[in-house]
């Protein structure tokens, strides 16, 4: 099993936003549709920081860096 580093959603947000981030209820619908590389563990959602990396919002491309 390949071990992921994941990241609490409030944290990532301090961490990658500058200024006004998004809001939180626009982040979890984002987890919640797939469109952030997340996982829901409990009550929370942490980001694969790992995944993230490669996620440029582009459909086509995003298939080819996860080699769909």
């Amino acid at each position: 099993m390949i071990k992921r580093k994941l990241m609490p959603l409030h944290q990532w947000v301090e961490e990658r936003f500058i200024g006004d981030p998004p809001t939180m209820c626009t982040l979890r619908r984002l987890c919640v549709n797939g469109e952030l590389p997340a996982k829901k563990i409990g009550r929370k959602w942490y980001i694969d920081v790992e995944a993230e990396v490669n996620y440029t919002g582009d459909e086509l491309a995003d298939n080819v860096l996860k080699g769909v």
